[in-house]
């Protein structure tokens, strides 16, 4: 059984979710942080496949929330 430090959980918010198994982005599931955008990329750039963090996950939540452009 996995335990809560097993679990994969979002880089910016540092929520735990499910893992998303498709290829697009939901609010409340984990994609993997190499599916978003360069400029996202970029910025969480430490979180991908971190010898520290492991493999980089981000949640629809902050995605959505990232790539608003009505701000």
């Amino acid at each position: 059984m996995a335990t809560s430090e097993d679990r994969p959980f979002c880089c910016r918010c540092k929520e735990d979710f499910p893992v998303n198994k498709y290829d697009f982005w939901q609010m409340g599931k984990l994609n993997k942080l190499e599916q978003a955008p360069k400029r996202i990329r970029d910025q969480y750039r430490e979180w991908l496949s971190s010898e520290v963090h492991g493999e980089g996950y981000l949640c629809g939540n902050c995605y959505f929330d990232l790539t608003d452009t009505d701000t």
